[in-house]
């Protein structure tokens, strides 16, 4: 298992000034746990989950759109669970490949994805050759990494020089995140989840020298609004819709990368 540098740690965690008492309660304060924590918390999630510790297969559609994925292209989803978006990468003819840390979630791949190759990988030593993908896609997954900027080096590695990523970031602005993990303790230490807000995220990819081409908020909470009203139709994910908040205020922030 790979050990994790501090930049990287620094980078996947939510920056905060340490209160004055309290502090043994904080996860950055009591450090990363370890790769095999992590595997283990995704494991039981998911047995004890399934499917249901994810948004529906169809709201993927819309990293599809971001991406622009074609017939034919390689597309790498890092963090890819049963394979819930790599089911929309085949949908769009695209060659999808997976790589998840639970063999518990890799092992649903061939019935959610037929098609796509899921594999037990590392995100921060990946098993691919260099320059091998077109797209990539990291969604609810960078903040679980133990070291971001060696993850973001073997993204680099494995893309094309024209390639793009999709990564998905939860901000640490927002109430939700402080009342899940301020007073709710929602976000357990074992999965190392962690947020940001929308300048540090940014900071940290340009720092990677990777170049930002757009950044999206987070459509899951249309979505639902649009489902429960009964606005939205099955298959159908907007974007690109009007929002009333700024979006650093955003769920969660979607980043367009090139490298």
């Amino acid at each position: 298992m790979l050990a994790a540098s501090a930049a990287g740690y620094a980078f996947a965690v939510r920056i905060n000034q340490e209160k004055s008492s309290g502090t043994a309660s904080n996860p950055a304060v009591a450090g990363p746990p370890s790769q095999l924590a992590i595997q283990r918390w995704f494991n039981r999630t998911y047995s004890s989950k399934g499917l249901t510790y994810l948004r529906p297969a169809e709201f993927y559609a819309i990293f599809m759109e971001y991406l622009d994925v074609c017939p034919g292209q390689r597309l790498l989803d890092i963090g890819c669970g049963p394979g819930l978006l790599l089911g929309q990468a085949r949908q769009r003819g695209a060659q999808a490949w997976g790589i998840d840390m639970s063999a518990t979630a890799v092992a649903l791949v061939d019935e959610q994805a037929p098609g796509a190759v899921g594999s037990v990988c590392n995100a921060e030593a990946l098993c691919f050759p260099d320059g091998f993908f077109d797209c990539i896609t990291c969604i609810g997954t960078f903040e679980h990494f133990l070291d971001g900027d060696r993850a973001l080096d073997e993204m680099r590695r494995v893309l094309k020089p024209d390639g793009r990523i999709c990564a998905m970031v939860p901000n640490s602005r927002t109430l939700k995140w402080q009342i899940e993990g301020e007073l709710l303790s929602v976000h357990d230490v074992d999965s190392h989840e962690r947020a940001a807000t929308l300048e540090e995220w940014r900071e940290g990819f340009v720092r990677n020298r990777f170049t930002i081409d757009h950044i999206h908020r987070d459509e899951w909470p249309g979505y639902c609004r649009r489902r429960f009203f009964g606005g939205a139709k099955k298959g159908f994910v907007a974007s690109g819709s009007w929002h009333l908040l700024p979006l650093r205020f955003a769920n969660q922030f979607v980043f367009l990368l090139r490298p």
